[in-house]
């Protein structure tokens, strides 16, 4: 992934990050609905590679990537070129571990849940066999005494012995019922227990959940806060830089004149030199002339 600089200014493009895939296609990952952040993304230049079309804002809610936001490929499903572009960065080392963490707990706890309601169906089938098996020995023991009824015109029985043995029967029914009536209470007892046990483990959970959602909120004012700083110590920077831009144009200037009074001043030393030689030329003339004047009047 290519990450945006962090240093970057504050009023260009928001940090979005490509992912890589193969064959130019990603997976989407699986997202939730964020009140603050849905639509298509129409404020930045970000389309869809493929379609060329504005992008879908979506926040991502699997593994690592739980809460980021990222734009995908607006298309429905079997058109969907599995355009990914991450908004977000990824989160710290710390952050990812216990996302997985919590995650793998998620996944522990369906785990169990299937495995709960797997043994649990065994057992519903299992005394759904033994109910079946006694209505049919019920069906049967009515079907016997219906042939003894029945026997019973041709031929004289002992009504006693009939009537124990349905009484017979009819104890071992009713031992057979309140026996799968104690277990399926067994049961129903031991799956509170269980449903009991999966709320406390959904319930914590969900706290954990919140606490992760909390920290993740705050990593992001930090961020925001952090950025803030930075943006002001970066305006300073800038008015700074302009002030002292301009104390260098005025001494460029004033160096400038400085230059300028300079080369006058040795034009006009040159020019005194020159005077000054003219005049030590004019006195030599004089002193001749007043040698050779002394010398007439000395004559």
């Amino acid at each position: 992934m290519v990450l945006e600089d962090e240093s970057s200014d504050d009023h260009s493009s928001p940090p979005y990050m490509h992912s890589s895939s193969i064959d130019g296609l990603n997976e989407v990952p699986f997202s939730i609905e964020d009140p603050d952040y849905k639509g298509l993304e129409l404020d930045v230049m970000s389309p869809c590679e493929k379609h060329g079309m504005a992008s879908e804002r979506l926040v991502a809610f699997e593994g690592t990537d739980m809460d980021r936001r990222f734009l995908a490929c607006a298309q429905p499903e079997g058109s969907n070129c599995g355009f990914v572009e991450w908004v977000d960065h990824q989160w710290p080392p710390t952050v990812q571990n216990a996302l997985l963490k919590l995650w793998a707990m998620v996944e522990d706890a369906k785990s169990a849940r299937v495995n709960e309601n797997l043994e649990s169906s065994f057992n519903i089938h299992h005394l759904t066999e033994e109910k079946n098996k006694l209505e049919a020995n019920y069906d049967k023991l009515v079907q016997d005494v219906h042939e003894l009824m029945n026997f019973q015109e041709d031929k004289v029985v002992d009504f006693r012995h009939l009537q124990s043995a349905i009484t017979y029967q009819q104890e071992v029914r009713k031992e057979l019922i309140d026996d799968m009536k104690a277990k399926m209470a067994t049961e129903m007892a031991k799956k509170d227990a269980e449903t009991q046990q999966l709320t406390q483990k959904y319930e914590l959970l969900l706290n954990l959940t919140r606490a992760q959602a909390t920290v993740i909120q705050n990593l992001k004012l930090n961020k925001m806060k952090e950025k803030q700083v930075l943006t002001e110590a970066s305006m300073n920077s800038e008015l700074k830089n302009a002030e002292l831009t301009k104390c260098q144009d005025k001494l460029t200037q004033e160096k400038l004149e400085l230059k300028l009074q300079v080369a006058d001043l040795l034009k006009g030393n040159e020019n005194h030199i020159e005077e000054k030689w003219q005049l030590e030329f004019q006195n030599e003339k004089l002193k001749e002339k007043f040698r050779g004047i002394q010398a007439i009047l000395e004559k």
